[in-house]
């Protein structure tokens, strides 16, 4: 986006359901957009559902932005991205009895935890791929927590979770990642 004015006037010109302003709108930001969906998924074809509904529903809810005197394009930004977290949570609420999130906190966290070191140098690919192969409560634990800091009590509110629970399941998730991670590097 060129200007502050342009995004603005775009933005008002989605509120009338303009289809031009909204490919604009879409053009300027998929890509990060589809970024935060792919975090949340566990593939590029589940990442790109998640995009589309959350685009129709940015375009639902664009008459709820309301840009202020010192507008910032990232504050847009950061507004649609929330709506993508949300979209996410609802979908993963929406299959939760197929999710299986685990709330027995009957495993001890280890305060000290054994750290990974590794001279081995991750691609973005293959730590997307890793977190793309947790099961998918723990994928969105872990990037609420990790990626959108989220903290212990917003995801528990967030999730409908015990604080004692969001803090397992977030040990399971860093365990899980921490044993893929290991195989990429002794490959």
């Amino acid at each position: 986006m060129e200007r502050n004015d342009d995004l603005i006037e775009l933005i008002n010109l989605c509120k009338q359901n303009n289809s031009i302003a909204q490919q604009k709108i879409f053009n300027c930001y998929k890509n990060k957009l589809f970024a935060v969906c792919l975090r949340y998924s566990r593939s590029s074809s589940e990442a790109e559902d998640m995009l589309m509904e959350g685009w129709v529903r940015i375009f639902k809810k664009i008459n709820g932005f309301e840009p202020t005197e010192d507008f910032r394009p990232c504050s847009f930004e950061v507004w649609m991205k929330k709506i993508m977290i949300n979209n996410a949570i609802n979908i993963y609420r929406a299959n939760k009895k197929h999710n299986k999130l685990e709330i027995h906190v009957e495993e001890k966290i280890e305060k000290n935890e054994e750290m990974f070191e590794t001279d081995y140098t991750f691609s973005e690919e293959e730590l997307i791929e890793c977190v793309q192969k947790l099961p998918k409560s723990l994928r969105l634990i872990f990037n609420m927590s990790a990626i959108d800091l989220y903290n212990n009590k917003e995801l528990s509110e967030e999730l409908n979770m015990t604080p004692d629970s969001v803090k397992s399941n977030l040990y399971k998730a860093r365990k899980f990642l921490k044993e893929e991670l290991k195989k990429i590097a002794s490959k």
